[in-house]
């Protein structure tokens, strides 16, 4: 019987992070805050300079640590989005 191999800590903490929407005040570089949120724990997936949003995943316990970071309006869930191919019908 072959044993099953456990989650490597790695990838039990992949599984914990949850992806996450930062909105910005504009107060700030965005590449200051960027780094800023980096430090408190956001892996950043993009930064949307034009409308100042930075998406990207973090555990959630540093959702807090990341609300805190100077030049930081918001931090919210980020929900997917599924419109369907183009020409099916509305459900």
């Amino acid at each position: 019987m072959t044993k099953k191999a456990k989650p490597t800590k790695r990838a039990k903490l992949a599984k914990a992070t949850q992806p996450l929407i930062v909105t910005l005040t504009g107060d700030r570089p965005i590449a200051e805050v960027t780094g800023d949120l980096k430090a408190a724990g956001l892996t950043v997936d993009q930064v949307l300079t034009s409308t100042g949003i930075v998406t990207g995943s973090a555990h959630p316990e540093a959702a807090s640590r990341l609300r805190k970071v100077r030049g930081v309006a918001d931090v919210s869930p980020d929900h997917p989005v599924d419109i369907g191919p183009p020409g099916s019908s509305v459900s």
